[in-house]
């Protein structure tokens, strides 16, 4: 008896991928490849050709003199207008009278705001409108910061203190020195008379020998 031969089974399809996967791939290499995208070709120009602009409104200005009638100091509504753009952040320290704004061409976006393409500017004065002192592509350094009114007070008065020490100090020294000279006189004077008693007291033995 003959045996046929059993077909082998059908090897199963391999498993299809979730299409939904699929497209969020997808959609966040898009997001990826768009911020670059956006980082390089947009947002590094922008903000080039801004910090450009504020520096040539800012020369133009100094340029007029306090005495032109368009020759006043540029203020905030003045960067404003000329970056067609309000500041993304506003850090005003009124104790030091200063004001930081932050034009950021990333927006508030967490992380990117004021590490990618965002320009500062500093603006100092008492009262407001404060005019505009200088102006970055980073953080504002400390040197572009005004100086503490009330720190410096404190150390020149410190430093006023320790001059006056040391103005006192050779004054005490003077007021020693004569003292210092009176003590050998004094000395001197003191064994002056027990000399002169001397001879006195042989006298009197010679004279009360001569009684006797």
């Amino acid at each position: 008896m003959e045996t046929k031969p059993l077909n082998p089974a059908p090897a199963p399809p391999p498993p299809s991928g979730s299409p939904v996967r699929l497209y969020v791939l997808l959609g966040l290499l898009a997001i990826v490849v768009g911020a670059y995208g956006y980082d390089f070709f947009v947002a590094k120009p922008s903000c080039e050709a801004a910090d450009k602009k504020i520096q040539e409104f800012v020369d133009a200005r100094n340029k007029m003199g306090v005495k032109d009638k368009d020759g006043a100091l540029v203020t905030s509504a003045d960067i404003q207008k000329e970056l067609g753009m309000q500041p993304t952040y506003v850090e005003r320290h009124d104790d030091d009278q200063y004001t930081v704004e932050y034009y950021c061409w990333w927006g508030k976006m967490p992380m990117l705001s004021r590490r990618r393409h965002f320009i500062s500017v500093v603006y100092v004065g008492p009262n407001e409108p404060r005019r505009v002192s200088s102006h970055h592509r980073e953080e504002p350094p400390a040197e572009a910061l005004p100086i503490d009114a009330a720190a410096l007070a404190a150390d020149s008065k410190a430093a006023e203190g320790g001059n006056e020490s040391a103005a006192e100090a050779p004054a005490a020294a003077e007021a020693a020195a004569p003292a210092a000279a009176d003590a050998p006189a004094k000395a001197e004077s003191s064994d002056k008379p027990a000399e002169a008693d001397a001879p006195k007291t042989k006298e009197a033995e010679e004279t009360s020998a001569k009684k006797e």
